[in-house]
Formats: C-alpha cells, structure tokens, sequence
C-alpha cells in the first residue's frame, strides 16, 4: 500500500520539463538573504546579504524611494549571521557570531554590529574592556517604546555573571539597571520592559535551577516555591500584555508541548493560548511593537506559523494563492499594513518579498540563490516507513530532476542523509545539500530518527534514551527503499553533517556491505572524547551527563565510536572538518584522520583551515561541494539520472 500511495503522490508533482544540472560551485554560495526586518514607519528594509566577497552584509532598501540605491555596510569574513532588526527607524541591530580560540579552545562569540542609516557610521555596539566575555549581543528587549535603547544582559566585571544594562543603540553607553548572578543566565521582562524574571543554574555538576520573579506591583522579588505549580526549569516565553500573565510551555497530559498562561497574582495557570495536538509549539511571535503577544510557532513537515485574530488572513490568501509554497512570516509594520515574507518550497529556495496586505500584492525585494531555479530541483515527497519495532518514522524523499514518471522509480542510485544534532529534525524545505546530491542524479533520504525534535515527548525521548535506536532507524530506512525497489542496493551512500556524519561513519562500519560510500562533514568519531571536550566549557559537566544515553559502559562506547573501529573500515570514505569548529573539535577529525591509516578503506580528507562548524566562510562551501562532486563520480559512478 505504501508503494501505490508513493507513486500516486510523486505522479501528481512531478511534471515534464527541461532542466539543468547547476555546478557544483551554485550549492557553495551562502544565501542571498539570511534574515531581514522592516523598519517601524515602513519606509526601510534591513537585510543580512551575501556580500560580493563571499561574506556577509547589512543592506538598507530605501522602500518609499524605488530608485534609491540601497545602502550597504560590509562585516569582515567569518561573520555567522543570527537576526537583524530596527532599534529605531534609523538604527538597524544586527547580531553575528565569530568563531576564535580562547586558551586553546574553539569557541564562538557574540557580537551585536550597529548601523545608523542617517550618519551611515558602523561598528560592534559593545565590545568587552578588559576581560573576556564570549556574550555581547543577548538582548532582553528592544524597548519600542525607548526608541534610543535596549536591554542587554552581559557582566562588566564578571563574565559569567550578566547584569542587566539599558544600552544606548547609537553610543553603545550603558548604564546597569540590576546587579548580575552567575546562577542567572536568563532575564525576562513583561510587554512594559520592566526587568520581571531572572532564570539559571549553578556550574556544577548536578543541576540546581534558580527562578526568581520580580511582582507586577512592587520591586520585591520572589522565589518560584512562592508560586504552586513552577518549576526552577520552567519553559518560559515572556508574557501578555497582562503585566501578571506569563507564558510558559506545558503538555497539559498531552504528549506535545504548548503554551499556556500562568497568573502570577493567581498562582495557577489560568488559560491555554496555543496547543497543537500533533507537534510541540517552537515559540511565539510578537507585534511588531513587542507589546503583546500575535501568534505561536512549531513545526509540522514546515516551520510553521500561526497568528491570531485577524493578521492570519492576509498569509492565509497568499498560502492560497501559491499552494504547496511555504509563506514564512517575516516581519511587519506595527499597523500590519506591510509584511515581510519568504515563499519557498523543498524545491524553490525562494526569494523574500513584501506583502501589501490590503491589496495582497508582492514587491520583490531579492531571491535565495541566483544560479539554483525550481526547474533545476528534485521534488521532495513526505513519506513514513515503518521500523524494526513496528514504529512509523517520518522521512523526505528527494527525487533527481531527470526523474518525470513512477517507472522510472526502480534502482535508482540513493544517498542516506540522516540530520544532524541529534536532536534536530528534517523538515520538508529546500535543502542545499539534499538538492545537490539529487541534481546529480541520487535520490536523498532524510529520516526523522527517533530522538527528533517536535514529534512529542515519547518520539523524543526514544532516541534520548538510547543512541542505538537512532542507528537502527537509520538503518530500517535504507533496506525500506531497497525493498521497494526504490534504491540501488549497489549504489547507496550514506553521508551526514555533524551527528548526521557520525551516523554515516558508524552506520558504513557496522553495516559494511549496506552502504557502498561514506561521507562525514564536521563528523563525531569518538564518544568519549567529545564529552570530555563538553566539559571544557561553562555547564558543560551538565550537557555531557545527559547526552549520551544507551551505552553500557566504556566498552560499549568504544563499540559505538568509529575512531575506535576505524580499522574496519572499507570502501571510499570522505571525511571533512574545520580547524575552529567549536560543537564538534577538529581533534575528532584528526583521530579519524589517523585511524583510518589502518584500515582498507579509500580515503578523502580535506581540512577547512579557520572555519567553524557550518562552513561559513563562502570559499570553503564551494570547495567542499567541488570536491564531493569528484568523490561520489568515483565511488559510486555518475548517474544514469544525471543527464
């Protein structure tokens, strides 16, 4: 049955028409647009762009003047973008991460970058005097009723201990508002930008939450034993316009989370605001005045969005407009007049526009990618395959662009792409990676692994418990599509990034004639070791204690680390890795490097040098995509899809 209803559903998108391999090198451009915001008045967008050097920008359209040219203010390279947004309407904030090393550690620290349209002066707002401090860009809130500041949360005398500072967006003065802890790492305030919640924990080796909120009434603060029903870790996503109704997450015996209101003045939670049956709610989404609460976010095949009242109406006409696009809320003016929105799909990249929800008309402002078209791409198809154990797991299909009718579907050479994380998920939108494994003739798996993100706390806490789960999910997804028909057992790789490489080195070392090629960008390969690089950082002790989950004792994790078996490794292998990448260190990569020497395998290994996890420097993604290429041509031959 599953068979019939897949080829049903691929009959129905794919369609007849000429395309064109794009090169290698199209996969490797950063994104044109990374983050954008429209200025309060209306009359400017702000962007993150691709710079012409292959870094990043901030980039100022001038809206209510077409024939203006854009304003453009260029960062250095490395520059990891995070989000953009309006001070003012001439004091655009952008906040980027740089990666370093710190006494021999990688790490990644955060900057916020200020742009004044009118004088056009730049720079990073603030920068730490005399000491390190990795965080300089959390802000607490813009405070759109304080045009001329915002709240930031970092120490001026202890690092680990943020203050609470009301910051000058066009000087960068500051002054403190309330003295820091190092027990406290998070600070919230209510719609009025009054400072109401400090959140933490202790940097030990057992957790000891602290939760302490400030009354709507009175400067007295409070601990959360004070209030029945909170917890220390309580979920918590700010509050109403009511200065005494936060928001916080709950299952309400549910197994999905949602948000719910909790009355301080009550002690009790009093209403549901949102709770999706199906997946666990991301977050919520403000005015565009920060005064109050608009609608919520989670993730279903897509990172959706769903506003309340009367602002859903005018996306709900575009979604029908454009059906099988995802409309992505962006931005918006105060009065809702103008919304900024990116329409893609698993197959378009997409570009961003603004939408004039009166009329519901589009203003182009730029595409995702210059040199990858929808024409060009595979379709991507939602599928489920059952598990060893009789579990559904939630998969992505990417069908090669060649491929226009469901007798082609049989033997098809695949790539095995499990996510990375682990506890992320796939979702069903444009993938560069998977689109550029499947413009050259492979069809992509992508499975939802149990221990993905968003599917519910069971779903989750399946792959939490037991690494070994995820392995085999992996794994029940590749002999699915070899017993469909669907893949060339012959020629299938499996590749990954992150978790996703170590699931590939792993899974080729455990299932040695499952998986003609393996392929590892940024991969784990000993499990051991990466908890102890865990633990070189601040609440790493914590991180490291639960993130490994399912292995017996040190033996088992030396079963399940591929640097330790790397001698049983065949076949062609590429392995990549930068020299800065801070979640995964480059000493993983050397291990690897080094073990494999013992081993019968062929073997590719490239070394990013300056480079964090994501491969944010533009020169480095189009080598690595340039030299994939080369690699899968001779490990597992050019597809007969290809053309």
């Amino acid at each position: 049955m599953r068979t019939f209803i897949f080829s049903i559903i691929l009959s129905l998108v794919l369609g007849i028409s000429a395309w064109a391999k794009p090169p290698a090198s199209a996969f490797g451009q950063l994104p044109n647009i990374y983050d954008a915001a429209i200025s309060p008045n209306g009359k400017k967008l702000a962007a993150y762009v691709n710079a012409d050097d292959g870094g990043y920008a901030v980039l100022v359209f001038f809206l209510d003047d077409k024939d203006s040219k854009p304003l453009m203010a260029s960062m250095e390279k490395g520059v990891k973008p995070q989000w953009i947004e309006w001070a003012n309407n001439d004091v655009v904030l952008a906040s980027f991460w740089q990666s370093s090393k710190y006494r021999g550690t990688p790490i990644t620290s955060g900057y916020l970058y200020r742009l004044e349209v009118s004088t056009q002066n730049a720079g990073v707002l603030i920068k730490p005097k005399d000491m390190f401090r990795q965080f300089n860009n959390r802000v607490i809130d813009m405070l759109p009723n304080d045009p001329d500041h915002i709240l930031m949360s970092f120490g001026d005398t202890i690092a680990s201990a943020p203050d609470v500072q009301k910051v000058n967006v066009r000087t960068g003065r500051y002054k403190r508002l309330r003295r820091g802890s190092e027990s406290i790492q998070d600070w919230y305030t209510d719609r009025t930008g009054t400072v109401r919640i400090g959140q933490g924990m202790k940097d030990k080796s057992t957790e000891d939450w602290r939760l302490t909120i400030r009354d709507a009434n009175d400067d007295k603060w409070r601990s959360y034993t004070d209030y029945p029903g909170l917890d220390g870790n309580e979920n918590i996503y700010g509050f109403t316009s009511n200065p005494n109704e936060m928001i916080v997450g709950r299952y309400a015996g549910k197994d999905t989370l949602g948000l719910y209101v909790y009355d301080l003045s009550q002690k009790s939670i009093t209403r549901k605001i949102f709770h999706n049956d199906d997946y666990d709610v991301k977050g919520v989404v403000l005015s565009a005045d920060g005064s109050d609460i608009v609608g919520a976010t989670y993730v279903s095949d897509n990172d959706e969005v769903e506003l309340f009242g009367n602002r859903e109406g005018a996306l709900d006409q575009l979604r029908q407009k454009y059906p099988g696009y995802t409309v992505d809320y962006v931005d918006s003016t105060a009065s809702y007049d103008q919304v900024v929105v990116k329409l893609s799909s698993a197959s378009d990249p997409g570009a961003l526009y603004i939408l004039n929800t009166e009329a519901i008309e589009l203003r182009l402002m730029a595409h995702q990618y210059d040199a990858l078209e929808l024409k060009d791409m595979g379709e991507v198809i939602s599928v489920r395959y059952t598990a060893r154990d009789g579990m559904k797991i939630p998969a992505y299909v990417t069908i090669p662009p060649s491929i226009t009718s469901t007798e082609q579907l049989k033997n098809i050479p695949f790539i095995i792409l499990p996510h990375g994380g682990p506890y992320a998920r796939d979702t069903k939108r444009f993938d560069y990676l998977a689109q550029f494994f499947a413009t050259r003739g492979y069809g992509v798996l992508q499975m939802n692994f149990r221990g993905s993100i968003g599917y519910g706390k069971e779903f989750e806490e399946a792959g939490r418990k037991n690494w070994v789960v995820m392995q085999e999910d992996v794994k029940d997804g590749t002999e699915w599509l070899i017993e469909k028909g669907y893949a060339d057992p012959e020629r299938i790789c499996i590749a990954g990034w992150s978790y996703g490489g170590y699931a590939a080195l792993i899974g080729k070392i455990k299932n040695p004639d499952l998986y003609s090629c393996t392929i590892s960008m940024a991969g784990v390969t000993d499990l051991k070791d990466i908890v102890n690089d865990m633990k070189k950082y601040r609440f790493g002790r914590i991180t490291a204690r639960g993130f490994l989950k399912g292995f017996s004792d040190k033996d088992d994790l030396k079963e399940n680390s591929p640097a330790k078996r790397a001698d049983e490794m065949i076949g062609p292998v590429f392995i990549a890795h930068g020299t800065l990448d801070q979640r995964v260190h480059f000493d993983q990569f050397k291990r690897m490097k080094s073990a494999l020497k013992k081993s019968d395998a062929d073997v590719t290994a490239i070394e990013f040098k300056d480079e964090d996890h994501f491969l944010s420097n533009q020169d480095n993604r189009i080598k690595f995509f340039e030299e994939l290429e080369k690699f899968l041509e001779d490990a597992i031959g050019v597809s007969e899809f290809a053309e």
